[in-house]
């Protein structure tokens, strides 16, 4: 040790955590049944995110795709009491818009199946109920069985009006919400930062 040197300071450095997530994979798999039955195999060839809902409730989602239709899946829909239900917010063309437009999708699995183009949460147009419980080029089990813990949805990429292309990317986001129709129901998104009114916030899926 060198005469007159001060103690030796060791300085610890904390890692910083990982930034969350804003891209996800669609790897290509097995055609599924959207019933909420999950077999054994089911999903294994899918890719995996979360929500964090709250303490102790994670909510997880599985993605795949088969050439012809995009498959989600969505389970521990829930929890001590409560029940969320999905949607799935598409931006085909990636634009990633500041504002809705032309051809974004608004994708909604409660008691009834509802969508929109260009424009979220259109329950009703003109006084006229803008759900089902079947529609044209997606599908999902939660209306036949609404007790179900897991919701499977499947979309054409038909309906998105846009032909799959291995490595294609989109916009994306996923969201679950009690569907209370009140001023204060919640709703949680994947990614966290997502907001249903702006695709510039959603997230990036790579199809496979």
């Amino acid at each position: 040790m060198l005469l007159g040197a001060g103690p030796l300071l060791v300085r610890s450095v904390r890692s910083l955590p990982a930034a969350p997530s804003t891209e996800i994979r669609i790897p290509r798999g097995r055609a599924i049944a959207v019933d909420g039955v999950k077999s054994a195999a089911a999903w294994d060839d899918a890719s995996m995110t979360q929500f964090a809902v709250a303490p102790g409730w994670n909510l997880p989602s599985f993605a795949k795709h088969d050439a012809r239709l995009l498959y989600f899946d969505f389970e521990g829909v829930t929890h001590g009491g409560s029940r969320l239900f999905p949607e799935i917010l598409l931006d085909p063309r990636k634009t990633q818009s500041a504002a809705w437009q032309k051809g974004q999708c608004w994708l909604h699995v409660s008691n009834n199946l509802c969508e929109g183009s260009g424009a979220p949460n259109l329950y009703e147009k003109k006084g006229k109920l803008q759900c089902g419980r079947r529609e044209v080029r997606w599908d999902g089990n939660n209306p036949p069985d609404e007790h179900t813990e897991i919701i499977a949805v499947k979309i054409s990429f038909a309906k998105l009006g846009a032909g799959y292309s291995p490595g294609m990317k989109v916009g994306l986001a996923f969201d679950v919400t009690e569907a209370s129709g009140k001023a204060d129901q919640k709703t949680y998104y994947w990614p966290a930062g997502a907001r249903v009114d702006s695709a510039k916030t959603w997230g990036v899926a790579v199809v496979e």
